[in-house]
Order: structure tokens, then C-alpha cells, then sequence
């Protein structure tokens, strides 16, 4: 039995239609976990804002997405992990790339190995880096900033992965049209 609705701009609760509605604007379609947060108009616009500001952080795009996939790899959200995939190949990553992502595994790029190992030591120990793990992540090149700016990523995807957690949100069609590989992996 499932205790959540998914909604559309039809059922969703007052204030959720127009967030709904800014959603598809950016997707070209309703997302699932997105029609499922429509529940709480709140929620679902602390999302769709976080997302915004996360996009304007001082990450390039890929960046970004090896952040979020991280994330979601390390706590174990399906959902996201397609979803990221399919944004980290629009963005450029190729599949060895997201596949290293999603199994939390080393990528080749020394910098963005050094963003995937300090996003994932930060889930992991929940905040608590000894100063030398961050010392390491500025020597990659990173800024003080960004260190913050991992924070906001880990609250986003916490926000996210815990509700797909809770609604066993499954992903779009669309999301796992574009996650599927573009070429085979050797």
C-alpha cells in the first residue's frame, strides 16, 4: 500500500500547482518525486529553490552532478542516481564517468576525484572531516567556498534521498531513457 499521492497540476494541493508548473518548465515534464512532494507545496518549493542555488554555485555543471551523484550513491537513492546520471550525461560526463559515480568508485580526473572523495567523506562522516581531508580538497584546487557549497549539495540530495526513501519514489521514464549508456564501456 502506498501512503503517497503523486499529483499532477490537477490534484496538487493549493500553492503546489504553480511550483508544479515551474517544474515542467525546467524538466519539459512532472517528475516523479516532484509530484509526489506536491503534497507539501512547501517542500516542494524549498526544493525546486535549493536546486536553484546549488545551479548557481561556483561548481560547473559536471561538478555539480559529481557531487549529486555521489551523494545519492552513498545513501542509496535509486531514484536519484538515475536522475543525476541522466543530468551528468547532458552535462557532458561520459558513461566510464558515471558509472565510476555510481559505484562510488575512483574517477580519472584528479580534481573531480578529489570533489567525488571529499563529497563522499562528508556524507559519510557527517560533516566531521579532520582538517587534513580538507586541506586536501582546497590543494585539489577547490576554494573555502566550496567547501560550503558541498554542504548545500548534501542538503538538497538529503532532502531528496530521504523522500524518495520514504515514498519509494520510482524514476521517470524519461530520466531512465537518458541515463542509459551512449556507447559501450570497455
Amino acid at each position: 500500500m502506498n501512503l503517497f499521492t503523486k499529483h499532477t497540476d490537477a490534484t496538487a494541493p493549493e500553492g503546489a500547482a504553480e511550483v508544479l508548473a515551474k517544474v515542467k518548465a525546467r524538466y519539459g515534464f512532472i517528475p516523479n518525486l516532484a509530484a509526489t512532494l506536491a503534497e507539501s507545496p512547501v517542500t516542494l518549493d524549498a526544493v525546486l529553490n535549493l536546486s536553484g542555488a546549488f545551479d548557481r554555485s561556483s561548481f560547473t555543471e559536471i561538478e555539480r552532478q559529481v557531487i549529486l551523484i555521489t551523494i545519492s550513491a552513498v545513501n542509496g537513492c535509486d531514484y536519484c542516481k538515475t536522475v543525476h546520471a541522466a543530468l551528468g550525461r547532458k552535462a557532458g560526463l561520459d558513461d566510464k564517468m558515471v558509472r565510476a559515480l555510481v559505484a562510488l568508485a575512483p574517477v580519472p580526473d584528479a580534481k573531480l576525484n578529489a570533489l567525488r572523495d571529499f563529497t563522499r567523506a562528508m556524507v559519510e562522516e557527517r560533516g566531521r572531516l579532520h582538517e587534513q581531508r580538507v586541506r586536501q580538497f582546497l590543494e585539489a584546487g577547490y576554494t573555502n567556498a566550496q567547501v560550503f557549497e558541498v554542504v548545500m549539495g548534501i542538503a538538497l540530495k538529503t532532502l531528496t534521498n530521504y523522500s524518495n526513501h520514504l515514498t519509494n519514489t520510482r524514476p521517470n521514464p524519461e530520466f531512465v531513457a537518458m541515463a542509459e549508456p551512449s556507447e559501450k564501456v570497455a
